[in-house]
Parts: structure tokens; C-alpha cells; sequence
């Protein structure tokens, strides 16, 4: 537990504990601090520890903004409609703040829609405000003082941030629900028309109701085909999944995450193998 009260939500290991040629990898989320909690979803820290390769981490849709600092880089990194890959060199350490899907906007102050596959400086958010954040976080010492000069950023501008936009950060909950209802269904049941829900929710969430319906089905794919291991069956996982038959499932893989399902799994495990 870091010592500003943070406490570990999540813990995915990946591969530890040698040093060799490829880099083990430590990924950890931790609860918010409570001011923040409307707003975030978890903190994060990823580290690399020894190694000679370059470390490959692929980066899939979710529908989430965060705050990362990246080595001396710190950007707002908005909702991605594709998969990017990052090649980190060993020993990088990378920390984030996530927000809670459809949240963001009404804290950072900008449209969803305009950081869609965007990394942001925060200084061309925020002005020198931003410049002055991104500075402190760089030089802070550690992964708990760079997450709790994030944290504290954020908190400082709670006083000029409105409340999360409802319709954004209930709309995953309800694609959910309602998979396959029509666009017009779903505004009907809301209390809008197709153009008002399409409209919020591109604000919030940065991709249109459609879009955000197929990243969310991929992420539970992912989920689902994570934890059946490798005596997955790509069949059974896409009809349990959401999508109309395997090759459905392929194609949605290839567009949102650069491979065919089979391949893309494989490369995932080969990568945390130890």
C-alpha cells in the first residue's frame, strides 16, 4: 500500500521474478482516493525490470481516458479505436490514472470526442497549468509520488469540474443490457432522440453508441478468452461472447485488435511467457 492511503484493487504478476534477456513485467491498479472516486476508475503502475529486449505491450479499445506518464512524458491519452503496440525498454516504469467510462470530460474539461486515438500533452489541455502538473509528475521519485501528484492534480480541479454526464457514464451498462437493441430503442429508453444519445455520448465516451457496443464485446471476448486458457474454443467463445459466429469474431478481431483471435491470443501468451 503506497502512503498516501491508496489501496491495491488488482494484482496481474505477468511474468517475474529472473532476469534474462526479456524484461519481467508487474502490472498494479489501486482504488482512488474518494474525492476522485465519481470520476476514476483505478490508479495504475506498470514497471519492466532487467532485461536485454524490448518489452512489447499492446494497448486494445476500452472506452477509457487515462492520465499516463510515460518516462518524462506525461499525456492525456484518449478512448482508442484500435489496438497500438508500445515497445518499452527495459526497467521503464509507466504510471496512470483511468477514468471511469463516459467520466472524463466532466473533469478534464474537453470534449471525449476530440482525444479519440489522441495522446495529449497536458499543457495543450489544460495551458501552463498543465505544463506545471506534467513537470511535477516527471520529477517526482517513484510510482507512489508520481501517482499521488497525479491524484493531487486532478483533486485541485474538482471545484470547476460538473458532474459526469449520466447518459456517458451509463451507457456501457445499458449496451449491456440491451445488446442488439436498435440505436432508437435505446434513446427511446433513455429519454432522448437518436441524435441527442448519439451526441452525448460521442462527448463522453469519444465513439459513437455503435462503435462502443462492438469495443465493449471485444473486452469481454478478451476477458472470456483469457480465462478459458489454452483450451479455448474460439467457436463457443464467440457465441458466448456476443458475436454471430466465428467469423464474426475474426473480423472484429483483426479491426479492433490487428489479428485474428487465434494469432492474437498466441502472441499475447508468447510475450508473458517466462
Amino acid at each position: 500500500m503506497c502512503s498516501s492511503g491508496y489501496a491495491p484493487l488488482t494484482t496481474n504478476p505477468g511474468h517475474t521474478g529472473r532476469v534474462g534477456p526479456r524484461p519481467a513485467s508487474s502490472y498494479r491498479e489501486l482504488v482512488p482516493p474518494r474525492d476522485l472516486a465519481p470520476y476514476v476508475e483505478c490508479l495504475w503502475v506498470h514497471r519492466l525490470g532487467d532485461g536485454e529486449e524490448t518489452y512489447h505491450q499492446p494497448v486494445f479499445p476500452d472506452g477509457r481516458i487515462d492520465v499516463v506518464a510515460l518516462g518524462d512524458r506525461v499525456t492525456l491519452a484518449g478512448p482508442a479505436s484500435r489496438s497500438t503496440t508500445l515497445d518499452l525498454a527495459p526497467g521503464t516504469l509507466t504510471v496512470g490514472v483511468r477514468f471511469r467510462s463516459g467520466a472524463a470530460p466532466a473533469l478534464v474539461g474537453t470534449s471525449a470526442a476530440d482525444l479519440r486515438d489522441r495522446d495529449v500533452a497536458l499543457d495543450a489541455v489544460w495551458g501552463p497549468a498543465g505544463a506545471t502538473l506534467a513537470a511535477r509528475i516527471a520529477e517526482a521519485p517513484g510510482w507512489q509520488a508520481r501517482l499521488r501528484a497525479m491524484a493531487e492534480g486532478l483533486s485541485a480541479r474538482l471545484a470547476h469540474a460538473r458532474p459526469p454526464d449520466p447518459v456517458g457514464t451509463g451507457i456501457a451498462t445499458l449496451l449491456a443490457a440491451r445488446s442488439g437493441r436498435p440505436l432508437a430503442g435505446l434513446a427511446e429508453d433513455v429519454g432522448l432522440s437518436e441524435r441527442q444519445l448519439r451526441r452525448r455520448v460521442e462527448e463522453s465516451v469519444g465513439y459513437p453508441p455503435r462503435l462502443l457496443a462492438r469495443v465493449l464485446r471485444f473486452q469481454r471476448f478478451l476477458v472470456a478468452a483469457r480465462a478459458a486458457g489454452p483450451d479455448r474454443n474460439l467457436s463457443r467463445l464467440a457465441a458466448d461472447t456476443g458475436y454471430a459466429d466465428q467469423a464474426h469474431l475474426t473480423r472484429e478481431s483483426r479491426e479492433l485488435g490487428g489479428l485474428p483471435p487465434g494469432a492474437l491470443l498466441d502472441w499475447e501468451a508468447e510475450r508473458l511467457a517466462g
